[in-house]
């Protein structure tokens, strides 16, 4: 169903997202004809480990191609202090085409198979940009990471729309607290690392994500 890669390193990491579903009721900013990026995750079994989970993303690329409104998605998974969670970042074309897609059903499908109740989080995309150049194979495959930053500031933002060592996507987004963030798609662990290093930025989430479905061409 959703996301992850392998890798050796260890951080601290704040949760920065909310284990909720958001609403436009909860999120003045929300806009139904609006680009959404929408967090999904789901506390993974004991066994799930890295190399299966990788093969299960990929049985379900067709299915994810198909979606209507989906740009792009990054199958994912994060360990948390209360566990490994995995799940996708979905970039989607508007809101509602992501309301669409997460229905009382799919949340009622994902539980009974999975056996544990998935959690969505809906962040506006203010901004967002790719520095790779057209045309640009991701590949069902990859060491790359996905970092969710909180709080940033303008002078960060300014940072994460410019040309980095290995950045392939960055979205600006304000999470349901108003709180404007970042979703920065990395080609490997070190160069997410340097990265936030060099920002000195202390609030985030680090997911792995070693399948990607790119459904617009760059």
């Amino acid at each position: 169903m959703l996301l992850i890669l392998t890798t050796t390193l260890c951080l601290s990491l704040s949760a920065i997202i909310a284990p909720a579903t958001d609403t436009p009721a909860a999120n003045p900013l929300f806009d139904a004809n609006g680009r959404v990026v929408a967090i999904v995750r789901v506390k993974a079994p004991w066994y799930a480990f890295d190399f299966l989970l990788s093969r299960e993303y990929r049985k379900t690329i067709p299915t994810y191609k198909a979606v209507k409104g989906l740009r792009f998605k990054a199958f994912s998974s994060i360990e948390t202090g209360k566990g490994k969670f995995f799940g996708g970042i979905y970039l989607w074309e508007t809101a509602t085409d992501a309301r669409q897609w997460f229905t009382p059903a799919w949340f009622a499908d994902v539980e009974k198979k999975r056996g544990a109740k998935p959690d969505v989080v809906y962040m506006p995309v203010v901004a967002d940009t790719s520095f790779v150049a057209a045309p640009f194979a991701y590949g069902p495959e990859s060491e790359a990471v996905t970092v969710v930053i909180q709080g940033i500031s303008p002078a960060l933002s300014r940072h994460c729309l410019a040309k980095q060592p290995g950045l392939w996507r960055t979205y600006i987004v304000t999470d349901p607290a108003q709180t404007q963030g970042a979703v920065l798609l990395f080609a490997s662990a070190r160069e997410a690392k340097s990265f936030l290093a060099t920002q000195a930025v202390s609030r985030y989430d680090w997911y792995t994500t070693p399948v990607l479905l790119n459904n617009v061409p760059e």
